[in-house]
């Protein structure tokens, strides 16, 4: 499941790195370039163009959910959530041997509040009212949504959550498909949980991992997404990889890299692909 919003290409690179492996679907940005027949040659690739996407918006958890239901409709086994500027820096085979000697699910935590996370651990993300309608949404100290905030914290004023223990992490996962029913079955039927995320920053952090956690079947879940990324190094945060982090990202034992930008460094992009088809093709000849 991929969450595509810019360079086509790229992103053409990336599903060709799995299509002979994976079935695909994908959401595209629906403010993006990205036509949404890019894949319609593709038999084992779906796109969705729906849901318009902002920093911090809920649409990222929308779209997730209708990916994730499009790929259990078709009777998918295990599920893999990226971004379309990611790569894959093991080989497909690799990662579908270790998923079928499992399946493990795979997802960065931790009970929140979360000591690594501003605003009260992120408790503020879900207790707060946040304004996610717009491009810059939560992002400058000085517009109406840090304003609003501040109202809210000085008058006392919060909400009421769902009753789980929340959880929470970075976006992307990968889960089997028991973990995947749960999540669709506890949507179904506890539509005051979806609602909530509707005024929750960064929702995408939380909501997943909140539900994962409470599944009933959390002892099966290792707290690693499987994602070589860099959120130390700068100057962006995460680092847009560049040719320097070849070595680093090629000896991780991670399934994916993210994320990678052609307009910052194509030749890591280049070399990461050459990578990858020399891999095949020597799994192809053993």
């Amino acid at each position: 499941m991929i969450m595509a919003h810019t360079d086509e290409a790229q992103l053409r690179a990336l599903v060709d790195s799995l299509k002979q492996d994976f079935w695909i679907f994908i959401h595209i940005d629906a403010k993006s370039d990205i036509p949404d027949n890019t894949f319609e040659q593709n038999k084992n690739v779906w796109t969705i163009k729906k849901h318009t996407i902002y920093w911090g918006s809920p649409q990222m958890v929308y779209a997730t959910v209708d990916l994730l239901r499009l790929a259990y409709s078709w009777g998918c086994d295990y599920y893999m959530l990226i971004s379309g500027q990611d790569m894959l820096i093991k080989p497909a085979k690799t990662i579908v041997s270790e998923i079928e000697r499992g399946p493990i699910n795979y997802l960065d935590y931790d009970p929140m509040p979360k000591k690594d996370w501003p605003m009260n651990g992120g408790m503020d993300r879900l207790t707060l009212f946040w304004r996610l309608n717009s491009r810059r949404a939560g992002n400058s100290r000085f517009n109406i949504t840090s304003l609003l905030r501040r109202i809210q914290q000085i008058a006392g004023i919060r909400r009421r959550l769902f009753p789980l223990k929340y959880y929470g992490g970075a976006s992307w996962f990968n889960i089997s498909r028991e973990i995947a029913e749960f999540i669709i079955n506890f949507i179904d039927e506890n539509p005051a949980y979806l609602k909530q995320f509707k005024h929750t920053i960064s929702a995408d952090e939380i909501f997943f991992h909140t539900l994962i956690m409470n599944s009933g079947l959390e002892s099966k879940v290792i707290n690693n997404d499987k994602r070589y990324i860099d959120w130390t190094s700068g100057p962006e945060r995460p680092r847009t990889m560049r040719l320097e982090d070849y070595d680093r990202i090629m000896a991780s034992d991670d399934w994916f890299a993210r994320k990678f930008d052609r307009q910052a460094d194509r030749n890591i992009v280049e070399k990461i692909k050459y990578a990858d088809q020399c891999r095949n093709r020597k799994i192809t000849e053993a």
